[in-house]
This record gives C-alpha cells, structure tokens and sequence, in this order.
C-alpha cells in the first residue's frame, strides 16, 4: 500500500441497491436455506456479509458516508496476526471524520483479538470522498483480500437478479418475488414495506423456524409481512 488513493468504478448508489438485492434474495430463501442465515444481515446502517470460509465484510451507509472494511482469514496479509497492519493502515488520507465513523460503526463488526486485546482487524478497506469511492489499495488488490464478497452486488441488475437466482436455485416465482420486491423498494428507500400474504405464500414453505429467519432478515430491511 502506498500513500496514494485509488478510485473505484463504483457508486454508493450502485452499491446500496446491489446490497439490498443480495439482502432481498437472501431474505426469500434463507427460508429454505436456514444454515445460510449469517450470509447477509443488516443493522441499522451496517450491511453485513460474509461467506462460509473465513471472509466478512462490513459497509456503512450513511447520508454523508460509505465506509467498508473486509476481513479475509485466508488473505497473506493476516497470516501472522501478530504482525498484522492495524485498521488506521488502511485508512490513509482519509478524513478524520471518516476515520472516526469507521471505528465506531464499520469497525465495530470486525473486531478480533490481537495479543490479548479486542481491535478491529481487517485486510481492505473503501470509503466515500468527494463523492467518488477510493482506497488505499489498488482495486484486485482490495478485491483479492475481502472484496471478492461484493462481487455479485457489484454486478449490474440484470446479471445480479440472474446470478442470485443461480445461487439459491430459485424457482420462477421466487425470482419474480425477488424483483418485484426490490423494484419497490429502491423506489421508496425509507419508509416500511408491507408484504402481503399471497406474496409471503411465493417463499414456497411452511417451514415455521425458515419462515422466522425470513421474517427476521426482512425486517431488517423495513419489509415488514402482512399479519
């Protein structure tokens, strides 16, 4: 890493609804697939991802900023932790608000003990400056030690709606669910979402602990289920 910034081809935008995609697609069939219930998660601002073989990710979303941190267990760049650079690293020539806002919000969620001590421990990072989303890193660079996570959020509509629908084997009337929802969605940002019940009745079971997860991971999303 050198002490320059390196733009990303991204937007927040871009990325915001490529993460409420992915959250969509993991809220119908987490109902199915209960075990994939840490994939994606969201609190409050925070989107949370994280796959089964040691990499999570954690990305900020906030009117004034976008923070994204990553942790890959199997990156070189953590294989000695004792060793390892601290998370400012990767937040050179950031502002010190950004910085600020990283520890306690982005930080908070990728956190691990380093001789003894509870810090945030990550391999790359983005954030928002200018308008325009940069790193530290040079983009495989960033990709290859966590941001391989974002990689179907990061496609454009089309092949994401496709490439999730791949993923979880989703049925046609899941997938048509699955874009009905987020056209909505995306419209209106804020605000509450209602589910109705032949909608709910499109996740396909009656499994009650799958339709609970379903429920919980909505939820978190302000998509709320029709009672």
């Amino acid at each position: 890493m050198s002490n320059k910034l390196y733009e990303l081809k991204w937007t927040k935008e871009q990325l915001w609804k490529g993460c409420i995609l992915a959250s969509i697609a993991h809220a119908i069939m987490v109902a199915h697939y209960p075990d994939l219930s840490n994939e994606h998660s969201w609190d409050g601002i925070n989107y949370n991802v994280q796959n089964s073989t040691g990499a999570r990710g954690t990305i900020t979303f906030n009117p004034r900023y976008c923070i994204a941190a990553f942790r890959d267990d199997n990156s070189d760049r953590i294989a000695i932790k004792s060793k390892v650079q601290k998370a400012h690293a990767y937040f050179k020539n950031a502002p010190n608000e950004i910085i600020n806002f990283a520890e306690t919000e982005t930080l908070q969620y990728l956190l691990d003990n380093v001789d003894g001590k509870m810090v945030p421990l990550i391999t790359a990072a983005f954030w928002e400056m200018a308008n325009k989303l940069v790193s530290v890193d040079k983009f495989d660079d960033m990709i290859n030690n966590g941001g391989f996570l974002l990689e179907i959020q990061l496609m454009d509509f089309e092949a994401a709606i496709k490439a999730w629908k791949a993923y979880y084997d989703m049925s046609a009337q899941q997938y048509d669910l699955l874009e009905s929802i987020y056209i909505r969605k995306v419209a209106q940002p804020t605000g509450t979402l209602i589910l109705s019940k032949g909608e709910i009745a499109l996740i396909g079971t009656d499994d009650p602990d799958g339709l609970d997860e379903s429920k919980t991971s909505f939820e978190e999303i302000d998509i709320q289920w029709e009672d």
